[in-house]
């Protein structure tokens, strides 16, 4: 099965951008294949040290010692573990004035619009937060 997500929520929303790393990790340990195409405020997450300072503030949300709470970015980053594959939209990026070496490495490529609309038509399930 393919999934794709496409993620709109950002910095503005924090509340809204643990959930769908989570999920999309548990897809892909289940044998789906999942990308995570970020657009509009979304694509902030993708800049060097956003998702880093970003708390979903969910008193759930703890690292694996349970000590700290886990940032947006380790949500991502278990993702990106889990198999899951991150894409952007090129003219976001590109609105934004961010160069490749501001971008996070867990970045898997960057793609117009209209290669999003073509993943989508090809994926079994569509997801949008």
């Amino acid at each position: 099965m393919k999934v794709v997500i496409l993620m709109t929520s950002g910095p503005r929303t924090p509340w809204r951008c643990a959930s769908p790393f989570y999920i999309a990790a548990l897809m892909s340990a289940n044998e789906a294949e999942v990308e995570v195409f970020f657009n509009m405020d979304g694509t902030k997450l993708l800049k060097r040290g956003v998702a880093e300072r970003l708390l979903p503030a969910e008193p759930n949300c703890l690292s694996p010692n349970g000590k700290k709470l886990k940032t947006v970015y380790d949500f991502m980053k278990d993702a990106k573990q889990a198999g899951v594959k991150f894409y952007s939209c090129k003219q976001a990026i590109d609105s934004m004035g961010y160069k490749p070496e501001d971008l996070i490495p867990e970045l898997d490529g960057v793609f117009p619009a209209s290669e999003f609309a073509l993943r989508a038509m090809e994926a079994d399930k569509v997801l949008t937060f």
